[in-house]
């Protein structure tokens, strides 16, 4: 890590790494094309309000998280993402069109922009917990994430899960 005294004595410190832009626009390109693959929800209003509100929160607060290199936010979006792979690879095998692809391409992309990001001196500086005045403001980071989350709320949910029975009953 090169973090450096100045002369004034301030702490001079690494700027915002390109990986980490890549997974917020990774993430929200994949969130179009889930809304747009998918739909918009036409529930009742209240319900659609609150999947919104809840769903931007929660991404907003994980990605303020990921880009302080918050261990356990770090971990979310890792599990989320890597589910997210594995669902898309399955569900190439009923690809309706290119914009499978695109989606799998997106998620591709942000697990390789996380993984280049733990890699780079603002997440090890980021480990040793200084304040969060300092550094690169992540607003527009965090502005993203909560685009991600409004996206992820506003579109439909799809239940195509599988069907797993269990027979108790009979003899095979």
């Amino acid at each position: 890590m090169s973090v450096e005294r100045t002369t004034e004595g301030v702490v001079a410190t690494p700027p915002l790494p390109s990986s980490i832009w890549v997974v917020a626009w990774a993430s929200l390109l994949g969130q179009v094309v889930l809304v747009v693959q998918q739909g918009v929800r036409h529930d009742d209003e209240v319900s659609v309000a609150f999947s919104i509100v809840l769903s931007a929160i929660l991404v907003g607060y994980v990605c303020a998280g990921v880009v302080r290199a918050r261990t356990v936010r770090l971990v979310v979006a890792w599990v989320v993402l890597v589910i997210g792979l594995i669902g898309e690879l399955v569900g190439l095998t009923s690809a309706d069109g290119p914009l499978a692809f695109v989606s799998l391409a997106t998620t591709v992309l942000a697990l390789a922009g996380l993984a280049k990001f733990r890699r780079t001196e603002w997440y090890a500086w980021q480990l040793t917990r200084p304040s969060v005045r300092d550094g690169a403001p992540i607003s527009g980071l965090v502005a993203i994430g909560v685009l991600v989350g409004v996206l992820g709320g506003l579109a439909v949910q799809v239940d195509d899960g599988l069907d797993v029975r269990i027979s108790t009953a009979g003899r095979y």
